[in-house]
């Protein structure tokens, strides 16, 4: 059954278009010329002015590598519409709209971090609201620090205490020495990452003491995203 409190069909498609065109670090232009489109009429469609033909939408899903179905889910509608009632300010809006701000999804991980990824091994679950924070490269999402693994003893280090914010982005690579969160077949931490034999195996070292290291063949390593911000009150 549809859901009466969503906006018309061709404005929640627009956003939709919007959000995961940011979410994947790509650009306006970027997509107008992945998908043939002049970018004045992506422009409009993203806007909610127009309603795009199923083929237009056809080439956007391939562009932003999902499915139009995914471009016409109510659940995805309802997410993007939060994003826009609770969080924005005509301003901030601007500024979205401008590429001088990202959203950032801040899904729930008080279950641990598996509860914050989907069946495809990507970000999702319940989201708790949008952060608003400067551009960040590649497609962003963040998390709540899930334990105390990540909490150094020593005072002046840098550290992770439970419940704080972190944000994680798939842009750049993760490289010898970054803080990750690091989805396995087995386990799905946020840990030091120490590449080790010519890259093929990670060490995933935890900041607290108490929790031992795990190592790990990197083909068994299903996602990879690196520490890209900490917000320490919020």
């Amino acid at each position: 059954m549809a859901d009466d409190n969503l906006p018309p069909v061709h404005r929640y498609v627009g956003r939709i278009i919007h959000v995961m065109r940011k979410e994947k670090g790509m650009r306006q232009s970027e997509l107008a010329a992945l998908t043939g489109l002049k970018q004045p009429n992506l422009s409009r469609i993203e806007n909610g002015l127009v309603v795009p033909r199923p083929s237009t939408l056809q080439k956007v899903a391939m562009a932003l590598d999902v499915q139009v179905r995914d471009l016409l889910s109510e659940d995805k509608a309802r997410e993007v519409e939060a994003k826009w009632g609770a969080m924005l300010s005509p301003k901030n809006a601007g500024q979205l709209f401008a590429g001088k701000l990202t959203p950032v999804p801040l899904f729930s991980s008080n279950n641990g971090y598996n509860a914050a990824l989907d069946g495809s091994h990507q970000p999702a679950g319940k989201m708790e609201l949008t952060l608003q924070l400067l551009p960040v490269a590649g497609r962003t999402f963040a998390l709540r620090v899930a334990d105390d693994s990540m909490q150094a003893a020593n005072s002046g280090t840098i550290s992770f205490k439970h419940n704080e914010v972190v944000i994680f982005a798939d842009r750049p690579p993760v490289q010898n020495g970054d803080l990750a969160l690091v989805h396995t077949l087995n386990v799905t931490v946020f840990r030091k990452v120490t590449i080790e034999e010519n890259g093929e195996r990670l060490r995933l070292s935890a900041l607290n003491v108490r929790y031992p290291d795990q190592v790990v063949p990197k083909n068994e390593v299903l996602r990879a995203w690196k520490l890209v911000r900490h917000i320490q009150e919020f």
